[in-house]
């Protein structure tokens, strides 16, 4: 071997010596004093109602124990803190949690999940989706806490500022023809519109459609929610007996002129029933075909008085 060569090799030897050194010194092992206990994870969602009925109204989130393989099960405790929520989720009220406050990761460390359920409770919030958090207090084996140690869970409100009134409705109308005194109506919403609702079973049940699309009128809500306007004139494309046109009267029982609106007065009570109470006469007039001139659920009040009930809704 040449002089040359033998210091190359002595270099390279060096070198990874060197190399091997450093490695053994960056090793680091853990320690059971390096224990820690938390969330994985900072932020959490969840909707407030699934309508496809597929859990999305539930969220799990984990905590996290990173330990020692040796070491025993942990009991965390955690409890609900809203001290910094600007809009606070309230536990009972806005969300359930599926455990007691104090639960049990396994010897050897690993994770917790935690479910959280949202409750549908068709309050719409003006402040928008609420929060809650939740923090761990303590743990049976006094491991230090991580960073995440807190975690912050959002729920999306999908409450509709009317949600109140939408469900299904009895209907009693004070006298009628070719209709019925008592049947059934339905008010829901209309996607994209907070003042709007969609009323089905106005023209009864002996002679009228079901309560399906696309037999329903449009009404409107006022902002102090005392009232709901309906304009006159709306109509099917068609039906069993042919095109129809909503025909509304004035106040005052069958003598008086056609007029273009129909307007409910709402009352709702301290239980939360809601009634709409219509005071005018009102009808569903065929305007073409064989039945032209035929009204369907015809509601009227024969008094004289103006303010009787000519068709009341009550939410079921």
């Amino acid at each position: 071997m040449t002089m040359m060569k033998m210091i190359k090799y002595i270099f390279i030897v060096i070198i990874g010596a060197m190399l091997f050194t450093s490695c053994e010194q960056d090793q680091i092992l853990f320690e059971d004093s390096m224990s820690a206990v938390g969330f994985y994870g900072s932020t959490a969602s969840v909707m407030e109602y699934d309508e496809t009925m597929s859990g999305g109204n539930s969220v799990v989130v984990q905590f996290l124990v990173t330990t020692v393989s040796t070491s025993p099960a942990c009991d965390i405790t955690f409890e609900v803190d809203n001290s910094d929520i600007s809009n606070p989720a309230t536990e009972g009220v806005d969300f359930e949690i599926i455990s007691n406050k104090t639960v049990t990761v396994g010897a050897g460390g690993g994770t917790y999940d935690l479910t959280i359920t949202a409750i549908n409770n068709y309050d719409f919030d003006s402040n928008g989706d609420k929060s809650f958090k939740l923090k761990v207090v303590s743990n049976s084996l006094d491991y230090n806490l991580s960073s995440e140690s807190e975690i912050t869970v959002t729920i999306v409100d999908d409450d509709h500022p009317l949600g109140w009134m939408f469900g299904d409705y009895t209907v009693a109308t004070t006298e009628t023809a070719n209709g019925s005194s008592s049947h059934s109506g339905a008010i829901t919403s209309v996607e994209g519109e907070t003042s709007k609702i969609k009323i089905y079973g106005m023209a009864g049940a002996a002679y009228g459609p079901g309560l399906i699309d696309p037999y329903y009128i449009l009404g409107t809500v006022s902002d102090d929610y005392q009232t709901v306007t309906i304009a006159a004139g709306q109509a099917w494309d068609s039906w069993a007996y042919g095109s129809t046109e909503l025909m509304v009267w004035e106040d005052d029982n069958g003598e008086g002129e056609e007029t273009d609106t129909l307007t409910g007065t709402i009352t709702q009570t301290d239980d939360g029933d809601v009634v709409i109470t219509f005071s005018q006469q009102f009808t569903f007039y065929i305007t073409d075909g064989n039945n032209e001139g035929l009204g369907l659920q015809w509601s009227w009040n024969s008094d004289s008085e103006t303010n009787s009930p000519t068709s009341v809704w009550t939410k079921q």
